[in-house]
C-alpha cells in the first residue's frame, strides 16, 4: 500500500492554533446524554427574575458585560431561553449582577461570589420608586434529578402587600384530587428570611394543579375573581412558583399574580 506523501504534509501544514480552535470550540458545545447544556469548567449558571411589579424592562449584566444580549426582561419575565433553561453561563468568581433600563443607572447592583458549577437564581423584586434601588433575593439551586419519576416545586413570596400566604396545588388530574399546602410564607422584604429554607425544593406529584393563595389568617382566595392559575408540573423537573403585584391591585393595576419557573 502506497501512502500519500503529499496528503500527510498537507495534513501536518494544518496550522496548530486552528486544530486547538475547533477542540476549544467542540467542546464548548458539548451535550450532556439529557440534553441540556453542560457548564463549561470555571463558570456559573445565574437566572435573572423581574417580579417588579410597574417597572421597566431591563437589560441584565455582569459587572460591564450584557449577558442577556439584544434582549430585557419585562416584569414576570426571566433571562434564558423562552420555554428553555433560565440560566445564563457567566464566569465564576465575584461579579456585580446589574439591571438597567438605559445602561447608566441601576436600580439593582449586587455583588456575588459565584461557584464553578453551581446554580443561583436572583430575583429583582418590589419597586425602584423612592429609594431608587430594587430589592434582591438570591437562591441557590440544587437541580438534582428528581427520585421516581416526581417533579420539585418551591414557592417564594414576592408581593409586598401581602401578609403571609398559604399556597394551594389542587391536582386536577386526579379524582382524589392530590393537593400539597406550602403554609405561611412571609413576604421577603418583611423579615429575616432563611435563603436556604426558601431555596429547598419540594416533592410533588406531576400533573397539572390549580393554585390559589389565601392569607394566613383568611380561607378566601386572594387572586382575581376571573384570574385562573393552572401549571402542569412535568415528572423529573423542578419549578419555582412565585406571588407577584399587589393584593387588590394598585390603582386598579399589577394586581397579586403568579409567576412560574422552571428550573430544570
Amino acid at each position: 500500500m502506497k501512502t500519500n506523501k503529499w496528503a500527510l504534509r498537507q495534513l501536518f501544514n494544518i496550522p496548530r492554533l486552528l486544530i486547538l480552535s475547533a477542540i476549544l470550540i467542540i467542546a464548548a458545545c458539548s451535550k450532556s446524554n439529557n440534553g441540556t447544556t453542560v457548564t463549561p469548567t470555571g463558570y456559573a449558571n445565574v437566572a435573572v427574575i423581574n417580579a417588579s411589579p410597574t417597572s421597566s424592562m431591563y437589560s441584565v449584566y455582569s459587572d460591564t458585560s450584557n449577558i442577556y444580549s439584544g434582549n430585557t426582561i419585562s416584569y414576570g419575565g426571566a433571562t434564558g431561553v423562552n420555554g428553555g433553561s433560565p440560566y445564563e453561563v457567566v464566569t465564576s468568581g465575584s461579579h456585580a449582577i446589574k439591571l438597567s433600563s438605559n445602561g447608566t443607572t441601576y436600580p439593582l447592583d449586587t455583588t456575588l461570589n459565584l461557584n464553578a458549577n453551581s446554580y443561583y437564581s436572583v430575583f429583582a423584586y418590589d419597586t425602584a420608586v423612592g429609594s431608587g434601588n430594587l430589592k434582591t433575593l438570591v437562591l441557590n439551586d440544587n437541580l438534582s434529578v428528581p427520585a421516581n419519576g416526581n417533579a420539585e416545586v418551591r414557592f417564594v413570596n414576592l408581593s409586598p402587600n401581602s401578609s403571609a400566604l398559604n399556597v394551594w396545588l389542587i391536582n386536577a388530574d386526579t379524582t382524589m384530587k392530590d393537593t400539597t399546602a406550602l403554609n405561611n410564607i412571609g413576604y421577603v422584604g418583611s423579615s429575616t428570611i432563611n435563603t436556604d429554607s426558601l431555596s429547598a425544593f419540594k416533592t410533588i406529584t406531576p400533573g397539572t394543579y390549580n393554585v390559589y393563595f389565601n392569607s394566613a389568617n383568611t380561607l378566601q382566595n386572594l387572586f382575581a375573581t376571573n384570574s385562573t392559575n393552572t401549571v402542569t408540573f412535568t415528572s423529573g423537573k423542578i419549578y419555582t412558583i412565585y406571588s407577584k403585584g399587589y393584593v387588590n391591585g394598585v390603582n386598579g393595576t399589577d394586581s397579586l399574580g403568579l409567576g412560574v419557573i422552571q428550573n430544570y
